[in-house]
Formats: C-alpha cells, structure tokens, sequence
C-alpha cells in the first residue's frame, strides 16, 4: 500500500477545516511515483462512494481518530486558484481538539493517502529545474520566498526562505514545512512546478 503526502493549502480556523489536495495529476510524489488525472478522478469517486469519510488515521497507524471527517470532496477544475487542474482535493472537519492544536503547531501539515493500487512501471520524461520557487503560508502574520533544489536523479535537497523584516530566515530540509525560526513554521508546496510528459 504506498502513501502519499501532500501539504494543506487552506485552513479556515474559525470553521477547524483543513484543505488539501490528495493526488494531484503528473506530479512525481516522495516514492518518484505518480498518477494519470482519469485514474485519480476513479480513486477519487470510489472514495466518497465507499462512503468512509470519517475512517481518518495519524501517520498511517491505522487507529481511527474520532472527530475528523471529510466534509468536502471534488476534483479541481481548470482555472482553480488554489489547485492544480484534475487533482482529487478534500476538505476535512478537525473537531478533535488534540489533532487541531497538531494541526496549528504544524505537526501535522497535511494529508497522506493510503491505497490498495496496481502499479505499472513507465518511463516517463520530467522536467526538473535545478532550483523551484514560491511563496510559503502566511504565519505570524507574514510569508516568505522560498528555493529548494533537487539533485539530477531526483533526490529533495531542500533549500531555505527570503529573509524576513527582522532578519530571520527559516530552513527546509523536508517537501511541505520549513524548520523552525523565530518561535514558528510556514507551511510550503512547490509540486505545482513538477510536471511529467
């Protein structure tokens, strides 16, 4: 069963909502394996067909956390702003007090899919640049720029943030949070960059 992370993209504190997307269409994911939009759109459907929307683990330990349901379900359309185009994105409602405050310390930062799947190998052509750029989430009440590189076969290198007002910068060792600087975290993506052929 191979998982898949990805790193929320709205939260709406008032409403303890979280959004994300769960697999998004020709983006390598952390095992260099990646999904077709059509196979996602039926992994997608099949999900909110089963109708599990509240079996929600933490780290894959397959012990089901009370309180946290998906609430919201589709696939993201051409011209979504905070999506990318065919990917399956969930909103889930966190009424578990103990996985929110997980959630806003950034401990926990996103969704991980886990799925029964049938692979097939493919050589496929990707177009890496050596270094990838964005905005981080706002936290304590600013963001920053980011670079992270990755090596020629592949490998996440990471790379840091801009410099703040004040001078703090912060670390990225890992593909959706930065480390700690200034007492905070930012939540991060860059796969919208990574695309396959």
């Amino acid at each position: 069963m191979p998982s898949h992370d990805v790193v929320f993209k709205a939260v709406a504190d008032e409403k303890r909502l979280v959004f994300a997307e769960v697999y998004a269409p020709d983006r390598p994911d952390a095992d260099k394996e990646f999904m077709r939009a059509p196979e996602i759109e039926k992994m997608a459907y099949n999900f909110m067909r089963s109708m599990k929307l509240d079996s929600v683990d933490s780290q894959h330990d397959n012990i089901l956390v009370d309180g946290c349901c998906v609430v919201e379900s589709f696939i993201a359309r051409k011209g979504d702003p905070d999506f990318i185009e065919g990917a399956w994105v969930v909103g889930m409602h966190i009424d578990n007090d103990a996985m929110w405050e997980k959630i806003k310390k950034g401990e926990i930062n996103g969704f991980s899919m886990e799925a029964m799947v049938i692979k097939d190998a493919q050589t496929v052509e990707l177009e890496l640049p050596p270094v990838l750029s964005g905005l981080t989430q706002k936290a304590e009440g600013h963001s920053h720029d980011f670079l992270v590189a990755y090596a020629e076969d592949g490998t996440f290198m990471g790379g840091r943030t801009s410099k703040a007002e004040d001078g703090h910068f912060h670390i990225i060792k890992r593909g959706t949070i930065t480390e700690e600087s200034d007492g905070h975290t930012h939540r991060f993506s860059h796969v919208e960059e990574l695309t396959i052929k």
